[in-house]
């Protein structure tokens, strides 16, 4: 029972008390309490630790290219245990350049524990092939076979900053479109889980992390709010891309 209903059984007993038997609650001024409101839509699944990770813009194992002439990484950037950097400084990063060091191994290690995460996650809803044109809830998202998004696909928050969003990619992940975040979804707690690559086409607005178990692309023009992070292969960035951190 609710401590302010408690207070209004006290407040109308000491009225009768002092009124005499003869005098009913409703002259005591007395009103009932509020139903408690209905609890809003749940934050779905919880997202992953990214430990020393959390600062990366890039991650990579193998190498990493920004083709360029223009490309701007608003983070840090980290390759390990690769160590063939190419395109900087024509590229520009804000943030701490960590190569084939101990740094860099221990952000890959991270990244394991991250990736291994979120691909144990129990399926709640099984996608088709191609997400665009749809809206997705907060949840655990898992396809049998490689993913596309041609044209928008839509993530809904249901007015919760906190709802997850965890996208399960067997195999490759393609974009050729937009992430569109509405209803309070935020970026930093969407989550792209790929078995293989990610290829993020020409003039492409991505949002979310990406966490490949091999290579990232991002062409021409292509923008990412999220965090670019391959456990094995290679982040390789075309001309005016830029990868900011959510």
């Amino acid at each position: 029972m609710r401590i302010t209903l408690k207070n209004q059984m006290l407040r109308a007993a000491l009225c009768l008390l002092v009124s005499g038997a003869a005098l009913t609650l409703t002259a005591c001024d007395v009103h009932t309490a509020p139903a408690d409101p209905a609890p809003g839509p749940g934050p779905g699944p919880s997202g992953p630790s990214l430990g020393s990770v959390q600062s990366y813009g890039i991650l990579a194992g193998s190498t990493i290219t920004c083709v360029g002439p223009v490309g701007t990484i608003s983070a840090d950037l980290g390759l390990w245990p690769g160590s063939a950097v190419t395109g900087f400084p024509t590229c520009t990063i804000s943030g701490v350049q960590n190569m084939a060091n101990a740094v860099a191994q221990t952000a890959q290690g991270d990244l394991t524990v991250a990736y291994n995460s979120l691909a144990g996650r129990a399926c709640g809803t099984t996608i088709s092939a191609n997400l665009g044109g749809t809206t997705l809830a907060p949840g655990v998202y898992c396809s049998t076979s490689s993913v596309g998004v041609t044209g928008t696909v839509t993530l809904d928050g249901q007015g919760n900053t906190n709802a997850t969003f965890v996208i399960q990619v067997p195999s490759a992940l393609t974009v050729a479109g937009s992430v569109n975040l509405i209803g309070g979804a935020q970026a930093k707690n969407v989550w792209w889980q790929v078995g293989s690559s990610a290829t993020i086409g020409t003039g492409s607005v991505m949002k979310g992390n990406i966490v490949a178990f091999t290579t990232i692309t991002l062409n021409d023009n292509a923008t990412l709010l999220g965090r670019a992070l391959a456990r094995n292969g290679a982040v390789t960035m075309g001309s005016n891309n830029t990868i900011t951190l959510p």
